[in-house]
């Protein structure tokens, strides 16, 4: 068994959903995509620790902010095995996410410029609604 988990107390599914403030059903997601470090009883349920808390914090933070399940997947998989998403990862993770914000804010507000551009503008000739 791992070091790990001897040291620290297990929590199971339902445990870690009451403590982190997420669905079970969540949980059980995450883990299944590896967004999670778990592990499984002789009984096969799934066990998790503080350091799988400490990634849920992180995954809802991360989401909360529009990052995809994808980018954070990325963020906790360069983690060494068993180890939480601290501080120094959650600046470098804010910054990443910041910047995707940003080009996301660029966009939308091109798009929006473009909204006061009837298409007269574009060459398109369009008939008037009110002539029909």
């Amino acid at each position: 068994m791992d070091e790990r988990r001897e040291q620290q107390p297990e929590m199971s599914v339902g445990e870690l959903s009451r403590r982190a403030g997420v669905k079970a059903s969540t949980v059980r997601f995450w883990d299944e995509h590896g967004l999670l470090s778990s592990w499984r009883t002789p009984g096969n349920q799934r066990r998790f620790d503080d350091v799988s808390l400490a990634q849920v914090l992180f995954i809802r933070w991360s989401q909360d902010v529009g990052a995809s399940l994808d980018a954070i997947r990325d963020v906790l998989h360069k983690l060494p095995a068993g180890t939480a998403p601290g501080r120094e990862v959650q600046v470098r993770a804010a910054r990443c996410w910041r910047e995707h914000l940003d080009q996301q804010r660029r966009e939308l507000h091109a798009r929006y410029r473009r909204l006061s551009q009837p298409l007269a503008l574009h060459g398109v000739d369009t008939p008037d609604a009110a002539a029909t």
